[in-house]
């Protein structure tokens, strides 16, 4: 909400440019009385007889134009009209040959390339250097009624860049909340990848453990497999030994039953008989302990 405020705002301070800068051709040229008393009211010093003779007081001149550049710029000190940058200072000090002789030119040319700026800006773009050394009457009276111009046009349009700039300070609140917040979620952002790096390899260290325990599982069914294919085993041979059992018994009791018939027929040696009897009965238990 605060980016669609600021950009529609910036788009009308647009439009109002554009209108001003075709507009501004045309102003009015002031009367002298009209224009000392601005000068008045702005705290700029300035006689009607140096401006219905310029020509006579450059000096005052120039002072006028560099008080309505920092009144016009926001300027506090009369110093910045002329202070040059260090690094174009030591760029003179190594390049030209007698840096002595630009001392006082560079100063005047910036002192020149601001006015020349804003004159073009207030729509008066033909002001020159003649303006500042032998100005005259009727274009420094037209000068003057130009940058009142655009004081007047400042003032009325200062209740829209108070707007702009409170809007701007709501804008770069919530710039600086939204930083706070991407602040804010790249530290979780962080944490949830130190926890996730974490669980990562816990899930690792359990996927080694899971697959240790598939092996031993795997070698406890081949275990139990043979196992299983033993037990078959020993359970076919268990039940081959019964049915043998069970055949010997029948073949026992058909031995005793064939014997007591014998024996009602024939006498035989009791010791004979006893023998046979016992070899039988042996012979049944060493299979039961086979079992």
């Amino acid at each position: 909400h605060q980016y669609t405020r600021c950009n529609k705002t910036a788009a009308k301070h647009q439009e109002i440019n554009i209108k001003i800068m075709t507009d501004r051709a045309s102003f009015p040229i002031l009367k002298n009385s009209v224009i000392l008393q601005i000068m008045e009211e702005v705290e700029i010093p300035l006689t009607e007889a140096e401006l219905v003779e310029p020509g006579r007081c450059r000096e005052r001149v120039r002072e006028v134009f560099a008080r309505l550049l920092m009144l016009c710029w926001g300027m506090t000190t009369e110093s910045s009209l002329s202070t040059l940058p260090s690094r174009i200072t030591s760029t003179a000090q190594s390049t030209f040959t007698h840096p002595e002789l630009y001392v006082d030119a560079l100063p005047e040319i910036k002192f020149f390339c601001l006015l020349s700026k804003l004159m073009t800006i207030c729509g008066n773009a033909d002001f020159g250097f003649k303006d500042l050394q032998a100005p005259q009457s009727k274009r420094f009276k037209r000068q003057l009624s130009a940058v009142i111009n655009f004081l007047k046009f400042k003032e009325d349009m200062q209740c829209l860049v108070e707007q702009g700039q409170e809007e701007r300070e709501e804008l770069f609140a919530a710039m600086d909340e939204v930083t706070l917040q991407c602040a804010a979620l790249e530290e979780e952002l962080d944490k949830a990848k130190r926890l996730n790096q974490s669980k990562m390899l816990e899930r690792d260290q359990a996927m080694a453990e899971c697959k240790e325990m598939e092996a031993d599982i795997a070698q406890q069914n081949r275990k139990q497999a043979s196992i299983r294919q033993e037990t078959y085993i020993l359970k076919k041979s268990a039940n081959e030994l019964k049915d043998q059992i069970a055949n010997l018994s029948i073949s026992l009791r058909e031995l005793q039953a064939e014997e007591r018939q014998l024996s009602k027929e024939v006498v035989d040696s009791p010791d004979s008989i006893k023998f046979e009897l016992a070899t039988a009965q042996q012979t049944l238990e060493d299979v039961k302990q086979m079992i």
